[in-house]
This record gives C-alpha cells, sequence and structure tokens, in this order.
C-alpha cells in the first residue's frame, strides 16, 4: 500500500508541476491557432485545430520539465537574470523545434510507410510562411515563460502578484 500512496504522490507532484506551463503555453498555443485560421482564410490551407493546441501545450510543458532536469540548464542561476532568461529560452526553443520536426517526420513516415518517403512528403508539403508563424509564436511564448518563471521562482509568487496587481504608492497625486 505504501508503494500505491508513494505513486500517487509523484503523480500528484508532476501534474501540480504541469500545471502553471500546461495553462500559459494553452492559453498561447489557442491565440496561435486564431492568427493561424485568419491566415488560413487567406490562403486556402487547412486549419490547426484548438484540440492539437491543447495537444501541443501539453507537450510542450511536458518537453520544459524533461528539459529542467538537464544538469546544464541552470549554467547561468548566479548571473544577471537575463542571461538566464536568454539561455533556458534557447534550449526550451531548440528542444520544443526538435519536437515538432520529429512529430512531423514520425507522422509522414508513418502514413507513408518508410522514413525516406515521409521525409520526401514532408519537405514537399513544407510551408515557410506558416513555420515562420508558428516559430516566432513558440520564440515570444517561450521566452516570456522563461523570464516569469524565474520572476516567480526569483521574488516569489506573493511579491510578483503584488508587484504587478497593487497600486504604486509612489504614483499617488
Amino acid at each position: 500500500m505504501a508503494t500505491v500512496s508513494a505513486t500517487i504522490k509523484v503523480i500528484g507532484h508532476e501534474l501540480r508541476e504541469m500545471l502553471p506551463p500546461v495553462v500559459f503555453f494553452g492559453a498561447g498555443f489557442n491565440a496561435l491557432v486564431q492568427t493561424l485560421q485568419v491566415m488560413s482564410e487567406d490562403s486556402g490551407t487547412q486549419p490547426t485545430s484548438h484540440l492539437t493546441a491543447s495537444l501541443g501545450a501539453f507537450l510542450v510543458a511536458k518537453t520544459i520539465l524533461i528539459a529542467d532536469l538537464l544538469p546544464f540548464l541552470n549554467r547561468f542561476r548566479h548571473h544577471a537574470r537575463i542571461f538566464e532568461v536568454i539561455w533556458k529560452g534557447g534550449i526550451y526553443y531548440i528542444s520544443t523545434a526538435l519536437l515538432h520536426v520529429l512529430e512531423r517526420l514520425f507522422s509522414a513516415t508513418r502514413a507513408e510507410g518508410t522514413f525516406a518517403s515521409g521525409l520526401e512528403k514532408t519537405l514537399q508539403a513544407f510551408d515557410w510562411s506558416h513555420f515562420a508563424i508558428v516559430q516566432m509564436w513558440l520564440a515570444i511564448l517561450l521566452f516570456s515563460y522563461t523570464a516569469l518563471m524565474i520572476m516567480v521562482r526569483d521574488l516569489g509568487h506573493e511579491s510578483l502578484f503584488e508587484a504587478i496587481f497593487s497600486e504604486d504608492p509612489r504614483r499617488r497625486n
């Protein structure tokens, strides 16, 4: 019975760790879907669904949690925060971009039957404007998320909330 209790604790901990990035990227990716839907009206391409965006948010959240386990990720922990944001955001960006490419390649390979034909299909169907928009959104979201999480870590939830939502007494009068 102790192993069941320990397993439940681990699962609960993992779910609590995943909640902030899932919510953050869920909102961001669904905004991205809206952008792509507007673009698809002009170009005639098939838009991405909100379900796909939500699943993408879950995958990015898990990718971030896995990347956080890498020992070199905290290389700039004791430097100015901007260095840590750039370093971690860059690692997150590379990790998620690689995941995105592998997911596309895996889907095409499965549909085509071989890796070579899947790669060929992926390259033929590649849409640079779609890729650029997705990568731009991804970079903005990842670097914003990284900066926010570093501020939460260093200032604490309460202090950050107070700094953002309370009235600044210096601005009176």
